[in-house]
C-alpha cells in the first residue's frame, strides 16, 4: 500500500472512490458523478498539495482531502480541514484511513498548524468512533453534522 499526492488527472478515479465509498451514507454525500467532480475539483482548488492517495498496486483504494488553508470562524484561525476521508468498502478496517489521515496531519504539521478539524454525520458512527481512536474530539454539533478537533504538537 503506498500513499501519494493526488493529482488532477486522479479525479475520475476519486469521483469512483468516492461514490463508492458512500454507499449506504448517501444522505451525507453527493451522489451524482457530475456532483462529485465538481466538488472534487473545488477540493483541488482549495489546496492541491493536500490531497493524498492510497494505492494497491495501481488502483486507487482511498483518499484524504485535506486543507491547509481553512478558516475556521469556531477556532478563530486557520486550521487544518480535513473535507474528506473515503475507503473503498473492502479496503475498511486495513490501516488505509489511519495512514491517510497521519500523511494529512503531517502535512498540517509541515505548514505550521496547530489545530484539526472536521465534520462527520451523526449517524456514521464507524467514522466517528475511528476519528475518536485518533485522538479528534466531539466539539459541537450543527444538522445532522459533528465537527471534531484534535490538537497538533
Amino acid at each position: 500500500m503506498r500513499v501519494l499526492r493526488a493529482e488532477e488527472k486522479d479525479i475520475p478515479k476519486l469521483v469512483e472512490v468516492y461514490l463508492e465509498g458512500y454507499k449506504g451514507l448517501e444522505e451525507y454525500a453527493y451522489t451524482h458523478p457530475d456532483d462529485v467532480q465538481v466538488y472534487l475539483n473545488w477540493l483541488f482548488r482549495r489546496d492541491i498539495a493536500g490531497i493524498w492517495i492510497a494505492k494497491d498496486k495501481n488502483r486507487i483504494v482511498g483518499f484524504i482531502a485535506s486543507d491547509g488553508n481553512w478558516f475556521s470562524k469556531r477556532e478563530g484561525k486557520v486550521v487544518g480541514a480535513l473535507h474528506e476521508l473515503v475507503v473503498l468498502p473492502e479496503y475498511r478496517g486495513k490501516g488505509i484511513g489511519k495512514k491517510l489521515v497521519e500523511k494529512a496531519l503531517e502535512y498540517f504539521k509541515d505548514r505550521g498548524l496547530d489545530t484539526v478539524e472536521l465534520w462527520v454525520g451523526d449517524q456514521n458512527k464507524q467514522a466517528i468512533e475511528f476519528y475518536k481512536s485518533l485522538g479528534f474530539q466531539e466539539k459541537d454539533r450543527f444538522n445532522y453534522w459533528v465537527r471534531m478537533t484534535k490538537t497538533l504538537s
